[in-house]
């Protein structure tokens, strides 16, 4: 065949077509591997992006204290106002860190501790409830005592021989290499404050490099601070709201009596940053919890006031919060929470949701710039 006759224009996307499907076979078959790979990345990478995380919420202190120092009539601290905003924010940050570290985290290993403890006695307990049970009970048919029996002894087990130890040594010591990242993390934003400028000109410049026209580069502008506007005020009115959610189911477990109140609060404060289904699997978890620990006397109003509370909160307190909805569906929500969970684990079901938004929010900012570039054309 004449090369002059060989039509490149036909065969090059059927082949470059071909190439994709053979990378998307070989990614499908080795899902694993390369999701394991991914995430080993991002542990490596994780203090940069705990850095970048903290710069994007501190910017705002940073700018304001900043400010506040730059106002003061001594030119030597005026002139070196970013400096020493940047100093002023790490101390601040540090004793932050500090107090969690002295007070919060010892009160969550004693509760994780007692609750461990705890277990084998609840089991128990349960055993001898449903074993005691009436032969016309409803949950008698239902062999709950063999079912509990046929999982707690793996429960048992993992808390008690060496390989269970081990395991919770393991993790100990992957959670005091997270601190530490963290810590890296903090100190990383820092820096990146304090060359903010020369950060925000190279991503000006390299905006310029990857788009040719103006249109174009003042479009990613647009999408940029969409995505901006999105993450920071899902994830600090999240924020806010949970640590509310922190306190008062805290508060509500302490009243009652619950033991592990720190504890259940935390959960109670993480699980809100999963939107419609996090509270109320918190509110039924905290509310098994204390019927267990307790009695159904106090498990009653425990759940009762938690759940009141999250129809409040969802209904007056959160909205005023985040001063704008998102209109979040809840088929979105479970499909963001189920895939971040089956391949990122806790952390990917907390992060699903906003990432979701933010490419929800992309579209649809892109399918409205088409259509109003149709309509001008």
């Amino acid at each position: 065949m004449n090369r002059e006759n060989f039509p490149k224009a036909k065969w090059i996307p059927i082949f470059i077509i071909a190439v994709l499907l053979m990378l998307v076979y070989f990614a499908i078959g080795h899902l694993p591997e390369i999701t394991s790979a991914i995430g080993e990345f991002f542990r490596v990478i994780s203090p940069l992006l705990y850095g970048i995380l903290f710069a994007y919420f501190i910017y705002n202190p940073h700018r304001a204290v900043e400010k506040l120092y730059s106002m003061i009539r001594w030119k030597f601290i005026s002139k070196r106002a970013r400096g020493f905003s940047t100093i002023t924010i790490f101390l601040l940050l540090l004793l932050l860190v500090i107090l969690i570290l002295s007070f919060v985290l010892p009160a969550l290993f004693i509760s994780v501790i007692d609750l461990a403890n705890s277990i084998p006695g609840y089991i128990m307990d349960a055993l001898n409830y449903f074993d005691n049970l009436p032969d016309d009970s409803v949950l008698a048919g239902f062999n709950i005592a063999d079912i509990i029996r046929d999982s707690s002894g793996d429960i048992i087990n993992l808390l008690i021989n060496p390989a269970g130890i081990e395991q919770a040594a393991r993790g100990i010591v992957s959670f005091a290499g997270e601190i530490f990242r963290v810590i890296m993390g903090l100190v990383i934003s820092l820096y990146i404050l304090l060359d903010r400028e020369r950060i925000g000109v190279f991503f000006k410049r390299l905006n310029r490099a990857v788009f040719k026209t103006d249109a174009k580069r003042s479009r990613s502008v647009k999408y940029l601070k969409q995505i901006n506007s999105v993450l920071f005020t899902f994830i600090a009115s999240k924020g806010l709201d949970s640590i509310i959610n922190f306190i008062v189911a805290t508060a509500v477990c302490l009243i009652f009596g619950v033991p592990f109140a720190l504890l259940l609060g935390l959960v109670m404060g993480l699980f809100n940053f999963i939107p419609y289904i996090g509270s109320i699997i918190s509110a039924l978890l905290i509310g098994v919890i204390a019927l267990i620990a307790t009695d159904f006397s106090t498990a009653l109003p425990v759940m009762i006031c938690l759940l009141v509370f999250n129809q409040l909160d969802a209904n007056f307190i959160e909205p005023r919060i985040m001063k704008s909805s998102f209109k979040i569906s809840p088929i979105l929500v479970i499909i963001a929470v189920v895939i971040g969970g089956a391949y990122f684990g806790i952390v990917g079901m907390f992060l699903g949701v906003p990432i979701a938004v933010t490419i929800k929010q992309i579209l649809l900012e892109y399918i409205s710039s088409s259509e109003q570039h149709k309509e001008d054309a």
